[in-house]
Parts: C-alpha cells; structure tokens; sequence
C-alpha cells in the first residue's frame, strides 16, 4: 500500500497521530465549524448569572426591594436557567431517532432557526415569562448540537486522532462562556435597555455561522457507509479532507465499512430487525443500550457527562459572576474574565494532553483532587472573616476551575462519545445529552436557591453539598472509566465482550494492540485457524490481567 503523506493510512496506527495531525487543517475547520452551535450553550449555561448581574436586566425583570435596589428573585432564576435544559430532554428525545433515519446534517439547519426563535423571544420578552419561554425554546437548539456536533467529529475523524478533535466540543463550550462574560462586561458600561440586550443579541451570531455555511457542510461519511451510498460517502469524505489521492477515500470507506461489520458481527444488526416506535422513539435501540452486552459502556458514557455536574461545574462556572457578586468581590466583572481566560487556556491545554497522557490518566485522579478543592472552599464559606474568606474561595475557585478543564472538563465527553459501540452510537449519544440535561436542570434549579440573599444564602458552604455529589464521581470514576487512547471501536468492542475490568483495558490493549490493519475481517475468514488463536491467546491475556 502507497504512502498518503507519509502516512501509511490503511492502518489504524495511534504512533501516527502528530504526522496525520498535520495534514487535518480542513477536517479542523469542519470540527471548528459544527462545534460552533456547542459554543450557543456555553453563552446558555452562563448566561442566567451574566444577566442577573446587570442593573438593567434586574429593573426589567426583578421586583423592587425596600432599599430601592432591584432583586431577581431565586424563583426566576431556577425557572430561567432550568427551562433549557428541560426542553433538551424533550427535544433529544423526539429529534434523535431522526439522525438515523435521515443524517447528521438537516438537524444543524433545523437548530439555526428555531434558535434564532428563541432570541428573538428573550429580546423582546415584556415580563420574565416570555423571557422565560425563550430560553426554552433556544434549549431545543442546544440540545439538538448537543448532539450532533460530538457524534459527527467521533464518527468521521480518524481513530488515531479521535479524542484531540472532540476536545473542540468542551473548549467551544468554555469559549462561550467566556464569550458572554466579555460581552456583559462591556455592556454592564452601558444605560438603559442595551445593558442587557447587548448579551441577548450576541447571540444570533451562532446561528448566522451554521446557516451560511450549512450548503456546503458535507453529511456524515459514516451514516452514508452505513445506508449503502458509497459514492456519496467518498464525495463527502473528499470535502471534509480534500486529500489529491483518490486512494485515501477507498481506504476510509473500507475503515467504516470494517468498523460497521464487526459491530454487526459482534452484536447483531440492529437496524435488519423490525423496529418498534413510540413518538418517534427507536424502543429497540434504547432497550439495546441496556441489554447485558452494552449496558456497562451505556452507564460508563452516561456517567462521565454526569460527573461533570455531580463535581460541581453549574456552580463555579455557571454562576460565577454573580456568585462573585454575592460574596462581596468588588470588581466580579473583571474577576470573572479572568477565570474564564484560564479555564479556556486549559481547556485549550488539553488537546494534545488528551492524546499524550490518555482519558483515564487525566480524569481519575485529578477528580479526587477537585473534590479536595471543593473541601476547601466550604471550609472558607465557615469563616467569619467574609472579606479575607472571599478571596480565597476566589482563589480556590482559580485551582478548581484550571483542573477541571484539564480533566473531566474536556476528556469526560471525549470518553463519553468514544465508549458507545458504533451500533448504537446515535442513541447513546443522545442518552448522554437527555442526562447532563437532566443534571443541568436539576443544578440550574437547585443553585439559584442555594446561594441567593433570598434563599439559603449558602455563600462557600455550598462546596460542602458539591463535595458530595463528587466523590460519587470520583469513586465511580475509578472502576468504570476504561483508557480508549488510540483503541479502535473494534478493539474496544472485543474488551467489552471478554468483560475485560475498565481499568485493566490498557494492559489488554497493549497485549495485543498492533496496528488494526483495514482488511482485517477478510484475514480472518481466509484465515480462520489463525483467527482462532489470536482469540484464544487474547482471552488468556485478559484472565491473567484480570487476576
């Protein structure tokens, strides 16, 4: 086989990456793009507290306390910050089935204008019900790029390269985070009705990004494999690289082809089989999530989403501005854009580190270490020097922030969108989106009441209740969290049919991880006996780790 730049690609060799890494500046500027309907959630997540730290916003929408200052009451911002996330479930629930059915593509139009939908709606909302409705109505279009965007980047970037490109999907999040802090900060300068439109109205940027460009994004070579259109597949696969050799797009439809029939071989085809509906939910492939053979990686995917709201995200990132606000930080404008420059710095830190260092190395540990920050900074909220005590849970909010974004931040939903068979990828997908919305929503309702003046007025102390909810994280975290650093779907489908402990899977893996040669289910069938002690031999491999 001829060399394609250097690189040998009929062969999933993770020595590869940087050479391959390279030649992807295309393929990144797909990834940049489709991850940039990720970065309307970061604006989302956040934007309960930005807005809620403007003067004018609180006129608009607060109720008027005896002092002549305007409060939002924790009611409102429980209902603001919890619509979206609510509205994701709904919408995951009843768009996702579609992906299959009809691509990757026509979702990222549909989110554009319901999207801009649900600005216009916040930005002309005359009373916090309609404002409220408009953040609900936005939430459908989060959750559906929620969605689309990791499952497009897992299921058409080379395996070798995997987690450095779904890394995109956590920093577009941070960068919209620290987008809208920008943005309130130099609109809290600003009189009148613009102080808080000004935030509201950056957001149609996202939407006028996705539909410019959507007549050219090409569909998921993947989905196109998997439906038969090979020759669509290879004229998508030529402008998401733009490689001159012909070769290499034989050669990448043959890998999706092979990555297809073996999960077909290993689990049974789901899609050749009558599939029962109910309000457009795919109930086969659901129930399949949870059957013996696919239930572990279902919870394992599940749970890394989870875990970054369980350690605390909603709440040091979420509402920092206006946690800032409350515990007596003068200047919380600039404090917050600070925070947000480091979080974005690390989050962008992590994109080799990922490749370099693996999943498991960069989320156990440092879980336990940000559980120990959160001690810290409850023990601060104990203090009764509030204004030496606010500085540093400031401090320690720093520490949390730049660890977080290092780890579970970024690495958690690669490893979520890794561990899904590529059977059932599209649903469990979409089961990690209706989870960490269900997470959103309940912390998006609960925090608001947890540190407002007119709530529990909880100030560090909340560290204390995060502290909890993270050591669950952290614990599970250890026995479930596999490292799938440079594993094809292939390999990580044979570890999980020999119940290989997620822990051990690296030694496994490097037990028998040469390079996965694309043909390899030809070899085995002309080569049966072969086949046969390879397996046999893998099998005695993983009885001697496992003991």
């Amino acid at each position: 086989m001829g060399l394609i730049n250097g690189v040998d690609y009929s062969v999933v060799n993770p020595d590869d990456k940087w050479k391959i890494l390279k030649t992807q500046s295309r393929f990144a500027f797909w990834a940049f793009w489709i991850s940039s309907g990720v970065i309307m959630q970061g604006f989302d997540i956040v934007a309960g507290g930005q807005l809620a730290a403007l003067p004018a916003f609180r006129e608009k929408f607060g109720i008027l306390r005896p002092d002549g200052s305007h409060l939002i009451p924790a009611r409102y911002l429980s209902a603001w910050n919890s619509i979206a996330p609510a509205c994701e479930v709904v919408a995951t629930f009843i768009f996702a089935p579609l992906l299959e059915k009809f691509g990757r593509k026509w979702g990222i139009l549909a989110a554009s204008f319901i999207s801009t939908g649900g600005i216009l709606l916040q930005q002309l909302a005359p009373d916090w019900r309609m404002h409220l409705a408009g953040r609900g109505v936005n939430g459908v279009a989060i959750g559906m790029m929620f969605t689309i965007s990791p499952l497009w980047i897992g299921e058409t970037c080379r395996p070798e390269l995997r987690g450095f490109f779904l890394c995109f999907f956590n920093t577009s999040i941070v960068f919209g985070q620290f987008a809208i802090v920008v943005v309130s900060k130099g609109s809290s300068n600003i009189d009148g009705k613009w102080q808080w439109w000004t935030p509201v109205v950056a957001m149609y940027i996202f939407p006028i990004i996705l539909t410019a460009v959507w007549p050219f994004f090409p569909e998921s070579p993947y989905w196109l494999v998997r439906n038969g259109k090979i020759d669509q597949a290879k004229k998508a696969l030529q402008r998401v690289y733009g490689f001159k050799e012909m070769e290499f797009y034989d050669i990448e439809v043959r890998r999706l082809q092979d990555e297809i029939a073996f999960s077909r071989e290993v689990q049974g085809n789901l899609y050749a089989r009558h599939n029962r509906t109910f309000l457009g939910i795919n109930i086969n492939a659901e129930v399949e999530c949870f059957r013996a053979t696919n239930r572990k990686r279902t919870w394992t995917a599940i749970f890394a989403a989870s875990a970054q709201q369980m350690i605390g995200a909603t709440f040091v990132i979420g509402y920092a501005t206006y946690f800032l606000e409350l515990i007596g930080i003068k200047d919380y404008f600039s404090a917050a854009v600070a925070l947000y420059v480091v979080m974005l710095v690390a989050s962008t830190a992590a994109f080799p580190l990922t490749e370099i260092f693996g999943r498991r190395v960069l989320i156990v540990v440092p879980q336990f270490v940000l559980c120990a920050m959160l001690l810290l900074i409850g023990i601060m909220g104990c203090v009764p020097n509030k204004s030496r005590a606010s500085w540093g849970i400031v401090a320690f909010i720093y520490l949390w922030a730049i660890i977080y974004q290092l780890s579970i931040g970024a690495t958690g939903f690669v490893l979520a969108s890794e561990i899904a068979t590529t059977r059932l990828r599209t649903t469990t997908q979409g089961l990690i989106t209706i989870t960490n919305a269900i997470w959103g929503l309940i912390m998006q309702f609960t925090v608001p009441y947890m540190i407002n003046p007119d709530a529990g007025n909880l100030g560090g102390k909340v560290g204390f209740i995060f502290l909890a909810t993270g050591l669950i994280a952290a614990v599970g975290g250890w026995y479930l969290y596999p490292e799938t650093k440079g594993t094809s779907f292939e390999k990580l489908d044979e570890l999980y049919a020999l119940k290989v402990p997620p822990r051990h899977f690296k030694k496994a893996a490097l037990g028998t991880n040469a390079p996965h040669p694309m043909n390899s289910e030809a070899q085995s069938q002309a080569n049966p006996e072969k086949q046969d002690r390879q397996d046999k031999c893998l099998q005695s491999h993983v009885e001697h780790i496992a003991v």
